[in-house]
């Protein structure tokens, strides 16, 4: 069996550096993939399906796919054909359909989870700027996330999404399930590849049809990953409520008191303390809470308050007033 540090050697030994192609393919590897685990044609046909969303790839894949026909034939050789390339589909041959009708990708979309899950089960379809997320109940042990845009490719005679493997799992209380390796796209371009353990993310924030790192999370919280922790938030509003979030509940908790005089005023880190919860509340509006008019209410009075002490400095206004002598 061979597993994917042979080809990251390989790889590494014929210089990645020295074309876009190879390159690539290492970064993705390097990023999405263990050294350990065994190389596969779905693996690197997967590679190929990611690479296809980018326009980059997607116009030269001519070049792209003769090249890395060279660069696997040229592995397989050196490793006594132990690797079957038979079933690798490359770039050339692989069939883009973009669905241009919403109604026809959710119909297109929905026979996909049918059939990749079971007829009977239970999901939700809901699309936002030309993406679809797909809510998949799992047995009443939690929820799978899928997310997908409006590219389709032939797969053994049936249309599927171009990329499948874009999914985020939540166990039956609502967490990010500790059992899973989980991949989402936070952005146009930039994926996440990441495991939780012991409340904790470990993974890989990639940028670019380069598949570039741009950040390697060890060890984190959530909250301390605002690249992730946004976008799963959002995900988390289609089925967590607003009166049982956490994370909405504290924000708004700290706004209120605010408001209603609960922290004492005449100090500096009064000011820094409401200057950062507007900067994390305003976000969680922007990114999350996108509306609510709740949330956008308090922002306002607590910026008012924040506005009239600034323009009443507390040093000036607690400044002791001079003396007068009686004549």
């Amino acid at each position: 069996m061979l597993k994917v540090a042979y080809l990251n050697k390989f790889l590494t030994e014929i210089n990645p550096h020295t074309s876009p192609t190879r390159l690539a393919l290492y970064n993705y590897l390097k990023a999405f993939h263990s050294p350990e685990e065994e190389l596969t044609n779905d693996l690197i046909n997967e590679f190929f399906y990611q690479c296809l969303e980018y326009s980059h790839w997607y116009s030269n894949r001519g070049h792209f796919s003769h090249e890395l026909q060279i660069l696997l034939k040229n592995f397989n050789d050196f490793y006594q054909n132990h690797f079957d390339l038979s079933q690798i589909i490359f770039p050339d041959q692989i069939q883009i359909i973009e669905v241009e009708s919403p109604r026809s990708v959710e119909e297109a979309l929905s026979r996909y989870i049918k059939a990749r899950y079971l007829k009977e089960v239970k999901f939700k379809l809901f699309t936002e700027q030309k993406k679809w997320v797909a809510f998949i109940l799992k047995d009443g042990s939690g929820i799978d996330v899928l997310q997908f845009d409006r590219k389709f490719t032939i797969r053994n005679g049936n249309l599927e999404p171009l990329r499948t493997q874009l999914k985020i799992s939540f166990d039956s209380s609502m967490e990010i399930d500790s059992q899973f390796i989980h991949s989402i796209e936070v952005s146009p371009h930039h994926l996440v590849r990441f495991t939780m353990k012991n409340g904790l993310i470990s993974g890989v924030l990639t940028r670019g049809y380069m598949f570039q790192k741009s950040q390697d999370i060890q060890n984190a919280k959530l909250h301390d990953v605002p690249k992730l922790f946004w976008p799963v938030k959002r995900i988390e509003q289609f089925f967590v409520s607003r009166g049982t979030d956490p994370f909405y509940c504290d924000i708004v908790k700290k706004l209120e008191d605010i408001t209603l005089g609960f922290w004492e005023k005449n100090s500096e880190s009064w000011q820094n303390y409401i200057t950062i919860l507007l900067s994390q509340s305003e976000s969680a509006l922007e990114n999350v809470y996108i509306g609510d008019k709740r949330l956008e209410d308090l922002i306002r009075k607590v910026r008012h308050l924040l506005v009239t002490e600034k323009s009443e400095p507390w040093q000036q206004r607690n400044q002791a007033k001079p003396l007068q002598r009686d004549l």
